[in-house]
């Protein structure tokens, strides 16, 4: 389908939802049939030895029996499985998204509800979902990383992602860049009958504050930082090395060194210190 203009749609796309409304509940039934599988797969030899062990009987005779202490290894199994079914759950779930990927390349613009593009970008999205969702409940901090190079979305190095929401279609984000606690990365937005799709990049060193929202188009250059509580237009560049604060970003202001920093503390509290004495000085005049 060709691309329709976006100019038009640059308002009311800045409030809409960046959640498709409709689940797809299917693919996340069988990313957990998946997950169940190969878990029970891999232990039923362990199951097994320990049916042996309480009961005296096998219910696979073709397996070995094992001894009495695999029941200490009860704990360690447990946790192992957890990481097997989360992982299991991610590599099968990235292998779908590389098909549907194949069988239909996503691509940028403007689409009408029920075209083709509309409609595989709605499947990548929940194929993606859960595994993502399952990658940040894992005590690993890298985890959600991982998953996001699996998907196919540009993270650099050293990059720190808290727990927030980032799409797993054009996306980039360079070297050393830290993204804080609640942030939504959207490079599709939805409104009424249409979705947005443009590609997001985030430059070398960034700061994304908490509770901020990127959109779509969206460019951070090198060194910027989007301000707590802020959000940006559909297309906006922010400059590097500049806080930029707003909703939507309408103001920037200067990165203070450290030095900068503290001498305003100490010019403050100079003036402080200055406006207690007068205050101080008028009381002892009114007294006389």
């Amino acid at each position: 389908m060709e691309n329709t203009n976006d100019s038009q749609f640059r308002i009311e796309y800045i409030s809409t939802s960046g959640v498709y409304k409709t689940p797809f509940t299917l693919i996340v039934l069988l990313q957990l049939f998946v997950g169940c599988m190969v878990v029970i797969s891999v232990n039923l030899w362990f199951y097994n030895d320990l049916y042996f062990l309480l009961t005296g009987k096998r219910f696979l005779s073709f397996i070995l029996i094992g001894q009495w202490w695999e029941w200490f290894l009860l704990p360690l199994n447990i946790y192992g499985n957890l990481l097997l079914f989360a992982f299991s759950i991610i590599l099968f779930s990235t292998a779908i998204f590389k098909i549907l990927t194949k069988l239909y390349p996503p691509i940028e613009g403007v689409f009408e509800r029920n075209s083709k593009e509309w409609k595989y970008t709605h499947r990548r999205f929940w194929t993606a979902y859960f595994p993502i969702w399952l990658a940040r409940s894992l005590p690993l901090p890298w985890s959600d990383i991982f998953v996001y190079r699996f998907l196919g979305v540009r993270i650099g190095r050293n990059v720190v992602a808290y727990e927030g929401y980032i799409d797993p279609e054009f996306v980039e984000i360079e070297d050393y860049t830290m993204t804080s606690l609640n942030i939504c990365i959207f490079s599709h937005l939805i409104y009424q009958d249409k979705i947005l799709i443009k590609k997001v990049k985030i430059g070398k060193t960034c700061i994304v504050g908490p509770q901020t929202i990127i959109s779509p188009g969206t460019i951070l250059q090198d060194g910027a930082i989007l301000g707590v509580n802020s959000y940006t237009w559909v297309d906006q560049v922010l400059e590097g090395d500049l806080i930029h604060v707003g909703t939507p970003v309408n103001k920037t202001l200067q990165i203070q060194s450290v030095e900068q920093s503290q001498n305003k503390v100490e010019r403050i509290k100079g003036d402080s210190l200055e406006e207690i004495d007068n205050r101080g000085k008028n009381k002892s005049g009114d007294r006389k």
